[in-house]
Order: structure tokens, then sequence, then C-alpha cells
């Protein structure tokens, strides 16, 4: 670093010599013989260093003052032939008084006082009226490290205004001079004027006034002597929101409001709120709802009336606030919900509560079913509830699911001012869900079906899962996948078939069949595997095992029961090959005519918590989804079945004993027993328990 100003003067002094040689140098003017350059120094910056200047082709005269006409005498008579480099360093208030002015008129002109020679470093043109506001911020453009900043602006500087903005937006280490970007560089900074360091620097420098100034016609904020930026950021955000709230909703504000300025606060903000760094803006947000205590006064107004507006936080928890409270109090206006959804899902910081949003939307869609469906379930035959279930009724329960998995997510990242009225809203949803929707359903389904479960135990017009294997795979015409995944319900794989048909370019169909009674793992695993009979062995754990052709169906024996059907057949886990290389995996299916992959997500959570089953079903869609893409791009699988061992049944609220069987008092004990069924030997009877026959083969026990 350079600290002598001597030293500074003499490297000056050396880029003078060498711009002023290159300038003598130069091809002449037509009808010229000889140049004289003017070198302006009123500042007198260079007087005492005239003997640094080395000139090649050119003789150096001072004015004194009192030599002018001498000088003239020397330039106009006595050498007309030479170059010459005059010095001036004083200025005349009248042309009148400066007898050199004719020379002057038709010779060249030099600056070389620090201001010229900053002004030319930064590409600044040398006139008079951006002279002055240079030399008011020369403690600035004294370091070459803020002129350098101020010549990467690159900004073409022509007036009084732009030497300000430049100024501040090299202290802000801004790559323009926008007055908006100075403006959000400051408040940034701190909103505590002793302790934000940019503000600082406009002070020490010079710059301040200059950015009230620019303040005041950017945004129609003046605090006058009392300004702030805390006050500038609630002006510039309820001036915004000026234009999406009616002004008469903001009665009280007016003084932080300036409607001429509307346009300019609402761009400003809007560029913040979608720029990568709006959470300092979220910040300053609720330090405006805070000082403006604009929680309460929005709180007053409706979700349609405060829908539009993005730039405070607290309107997205007004608007849960109202909607939720209407749903606790059994008000739910489906379309007014999803209008609301819908406009805010677009909306910044819309992910901060989303949970709540989407939550609230599924109880729009539950609410909407029932109203469909307000009548209830009345169908007696079996194979319609069946239809309308697999193309209709389905759907709540994606919607209940749905509103869980949401509600879940919102357990995980607590809002104070949102937990408890969401917690109302679930206890209406499992008020719609379980008591109206499966206690209903529930019934409908158990009075239509009860009969022929007895007698059959199974509804006879609908495919069954037994017959999976001799349907689909025994007779196919290529190779054939099948995923088994655990517990995949029809409504999930609803899902998941929507999902495929976006996301891919396959053919995707959604078929249903109806599982083994009773339906469990076990059974639903063996009913997918080729067999021609199925038998039950009772272990000595009080359960019992499942036969497929008197070979036990239990995971390690699948394999042997599929190349007994067809010996090009391999039983896999989605757990062993997804960690494996594409290589290995492709080694484990190739000569393969038949490949089933089970995998265990959903059922797999259930074990763990009854919470962890609705997320779990998102997952197994992800890995399902990820599976098919192996399948078709390094197995080159062209026919792929996703189905189920069994589906479930399941609640967010635990079953009360009330809800429950006492097993102690069944007539006779039973050979097995769990959640949702028993099985006993035959002729057994047991009060309140359904019926059901058991599968033709396995026909010696009974189950209810």
């Amino acid at each position: 670093m350079i600290t002598d100003k001597k030293e500074l003067h003499k490297m000056d002094t050396d880029k003078i010599s060498q711009d002023l040689n290159r300038r003598f140098a130069e091809p002449l003017p037509e009808f010229y013989r000889r140049r004289i350059i003017f070198w302006y120094d009123e500042d007198r910056e260079f007087e005492d260093h005239l003997d640094d200047v080395q000139l090649d082709d050119a003789t150096l005269v001072r004015l004194t003052g009192r030599n002018t006409f001498a000088v003239k005498k020397l330039l106009c008579e006595d050498d007309i032939a030479s170059n010459f480099l005059v010095y001036q360093p004083f200025g005349f208030q009248n042309d009148d008084d400066n007898w050199l002015i004719n020379i002057q008129l038709y010779s060249e002109e030099f600056r070389s006082d620090l201001n010229s020679i900053w002004m030319n470093e930064m590409g600044m043109a040398a006139t008079p009226v951006l002279r002055k506001p240079v030399k008011q911020y020369r403690k600035f453009f004294n370091a070459k490290s803020r002129r350098d900043a101020v010549m990467k602006l690159n900004s073409n500087i022509s007036t009084v205004a732009q030497v300000h903005l430049a100024v501040m937006a090299a202290i802000c280490k801004n790559s323009d001079m926008l007055p908006e970007h100075i403006i959000k560089s400051v408040i940034c900074g701190g909103l505590d004027l002793d302790d934000n360091e940019i503000y600082h620097s406009f002070v020490n420098y010079g710059a301040d006034n200059a950015f009230w100034i620019m303040v005041g016609q950017a945004t129609g904020y003046d605090g006058g002597e009392d300004a702030s930026l805390g006050n500038l950021i609630v002006h510039i955000l309820l001036t915004a929101a000026s234009r999406t709230i009616h002004h008469d909703h903001l009665a009280g504000l007016n003084e932080f409001i300036s409607i001429p300025h509307q346009s300019y606060c609402y761009d400003f903000v809007s560029d913040w709120l979608h720029s990568d760094d709006n959470r300092r803006l979220f910040e300053l947000a609720r330090y405006a709802e805070a000082e403006g205590r604009l929680y309460n006064r929005f709180a007053k107004l409706t979700s349609e009336e405060l829908a539009a507006t993005e730039c405070f936080p607290c309107i997205n928890e007004c608007i849960l606030a109202e909607i939720m409270k209407e749903i606790s109090d059994h008000i739910i206006d489906v379309d007014k919900i999803r209008r609301i959804v819908e406009k805010r899902r677009t909306q910044v910081w819309y992910e901060d509560v989303s949970c709540y949003y989407e939550g609230i939307l599924q109880v729009a869609n539950m609410q909407e079913f029932y109203l469909e469906h307000s009548s209830g379930f009345h169908d007696v035959d079996p194979c319609k509830i069946w239809k309308e279930y697999t193309s209709d009724y389905y759907k709540m329960d994606t919607y209940y699911r749905n509103f869980h998995l949401h509600f879940q997510r919102s357990l995980r990242a607590s809002h104070p001012m949102l937990d408890d009225l969401f917690k109302q809203t679930a206890d209406n949803v499992e008020g719609m869900y379980s008591h109206w929707y499966l206690g209903q359903l529930g019934e409908n389904w158990s009075d239509a079906c009860a009969d022929v479960l007895s007698q059959y135990g199974r509804i006879p017009e609908i495919s069954q899962q037994t017959d999976f294997y001799l349907s689909n795979v025994e007779n196919a015409d290529s190779r054939v996948f099948v995923i088994i995944s655990d517990a995949l319900r029809y409504e999930v794989a609803a899902s998941l078939v929507e999902q495929l048909r976006r996301e891919t370019q396959s053919k995707v169909s959604l078929e249903s069949m109806q599982g083994i009674f009773p339906t469990t793992t076990k059974f639903g695993m063996a009913a997918l595997l080729p067999h021609t009979s199925m038998d039950i062995v009772e272990k000595t754990n009080g359960t019992v095992g499942v036969l497929a052709d008197g070979i036990s169906t239990d995971a390690g024996y699948r394999d042997k029961i599929l190349k007994n059907a067809n010996k090009n057949s391999v039983a896999l886990k989605y757990d062993n090959i997804i960690g494996l290389k594409r290589a290995d995996r492709q080694e484990l299916v190739k000569g393969m005519d038949v490949v089933y992959i089970y995998h265990d997500k959903i059922d797999e959570a259930s074990h763990t918590a009854d919470s962890a089953v609705f997320p779990a079903c998102d997952d197994a869609i992800d890995e399902i989804k990820n599976l098919v893409r192996i399948i078709v791009n390094e197995f080159g699988g062209t026919k792929i079945y996703i189905t189920a061992d069994h589906g479930f049944l399941y609640t967010y609220n635990p079953l009360t004993e009330n809800d429950k069987v006492d097993s102690s008092s069944f007539a006779r004990p039973a050979t097995e027993s769990g959640r949702r069924y028993v099985i006993t030997e035959k002729d057994a009877e047991m009060d309140y328990l359904l019926p059901v026959k058991m599968a033709d083969s396995i026909s010696s026990y009974h189950a209810f």
C-alpha cells in the first residue's frame, strides 16, 4: 500500500507523462502543423510536481497569471512550429479576461487533477457537472479499490444523481446502481442505524443524505430527522399491500402508505419475495406485523379479502384460522377452500404452512364426497358395492390418507397459532371418516355380503386372488414381472397408477381382485403363488402356516414353488436387489420367464407404529416407480404386474374397548386369531362375528 503522498503524485505524473506523450505523438488533424495542449489544474495539485513531467516532443510552459502576454507572444510569434504544453493552474471568471482564449479554442484540453484522473479512470466524462459531486466524494474516491468498484458498474454515468447512485452501489457491493437494490442492501444490513455497517459507510463518505433523498423519491417515505430503517420497511410493505387490500382495511396506517408510490413499492416487494434471499424479507415482514399489530387487524377480514396479498406471513395464519374454525363449526365451503388453496399455492412462504393448506383441501374433498353420498350406502348387491368402491368410494380413503399425511407433517413443524385448530380439524375428519364413511359403508357391505361369504367365502362374480397366477402368469406370451407390495391397498394403487401414467409412456391399467380370507400376509402371499390346493397346518405357537400343494409358502420357500411351476422363475426381494450394481441385478433375472419381486414398505411400517402407515404409502409408491424403471430400462421388461397380498383398514384414532370383541367369550378356543379375524375348527359358532367360509381346500376350518 502507498501511503506517501509524494510517492503517489510521482506515480500520477508518470502516468501523465505517458498520456501526454501519447497525445503529442498522435497524427495531427488536417491543416494542423503542430499540437498545443492546455493542461488545466485549477486545484494546483500538480503545481509542485511539474519537473517530474517528462515530454518527448513538446515544450512545457507554465502560466503564472502575470506572464499571459509573454506566453501568447511565444505561441503566436516567436515559435509557431513547436508543440507546446501550457500548464494553467487557475481559471477566469470572464472570457474577456482570458488573453489566450483564441488559442485555447483551436487547441486541445488536458486535465490531470485527481478528480479528472479518477473520472477518466472510471470512464466518466470530466464535465463541470460531474466534477462537483466527484469532488464532494473525494474521500470515497481516494481509494483505488472503491474507484474500481464504480468502474465495474459500467453505467455510463452522466448525471449528478448517477454519481450518488454509483457511490452508494459501490459501498453496498452491488453489481448495479438500481435504487431498489441499494435500499434492499441497506435494509438487510440491519434496522438499527447504529449497527448497520453499510449505513455507517454512507455517513462516513457523505452519502447518507443522498440515500434518504433517493428513498423519498422512490418509495415516498419521509421520516425527516427521525428517519429510520424500521419505519422504512414498514412503509414499503404496507404501501405494497395497499395495492391488494382495500384502503378501508388499512385505515389508521396512512402515515405508512404512499399511494403515488404504490407501484414502485409493490414491484420492490414482489421482486424480493421471489428472489433466493426472501427469508430475510420474511423476518422483516414479521417485524412490520408486530409494529403495526397487523395480525389483529387482518384477523377481522375474510379469507377472500386477504387471499391476494402475500407479503405478510400472518395472512396465511389468518386465512387458515378462519377456515379451520369454520370446519370445527361444521361449515365447510368446498369451493371457497379450493379457491383459496389454489390462490395461496402460487405465493411465497406457502411451504411454511403447506401442510395446513393441503390438509384442509383434503377436508374439502371429503366434504364434497359426503355431500354426493349424503343419503348413505344402501346397496344390497355386493357386486354393485364392489364396483362403486373401485370406481368411486375408494377416493374417500385417499382423501383421509392424504389428510393424515399432512397432519403428521404439521406435528413435526409445530405452529403455535395453528396447531390446536388443526387438531380440532382432525377430530372432525375422524368423525366424517370413521363414524360416517367406514361405519355406514362397512355396515352396508357386511349386510350385503354376509350370506354369500358364509356360503362361499367369496363373491363368485369377482376375480379372485387365488386365480392370479393361473390367469395372468402361467400362459403369458412374454416374460412376466410381478411386484407384490405387502399391504398395498386399492386406493394407494390408484395413486400409483395415476403417477405412472403421468411419468411414463407406458400403458397402465388398474383392475381389482378379491383377496383370500383372512386378509393377512401369509394367506395373501400363498394365494398369489402357483398352486392347485392350499392347506393349513397348525403350529405349536398357536398360529397356523399355509401350504401350497404341500409346500410351505413362507418367504424361504416361494422360489421353490415358482420353479415347480416354471423352472425359469425366480423370487427376489426388493431390499436385496435395489442395492446391487446394474450388472449384478441383470444376472439375477437372466433367462427367467417369471420374476416375482417382494416389496414390503407399508406392512413393515405398520409394525413400527400406526402413524407410520400413511407416509409409508408415499414411500412405497416412490420405490415401486423406481423398481418399474429398473425393470424396463435394465431388465427389458414389458409386462409388469403390481399387486398386493392384502390391504388395510386404518383410522388415526385407535379403537376403543367398546369396538372390540373379547376373545374370552368365544364358545370354543380359536386355532388362530388376529385383530380382524378368527380361525377355528369346523362347526364352531361365535356370537357377534361374521362367518366366512374358508377356501375349498382348507374348508375343514371355519373363519369369522
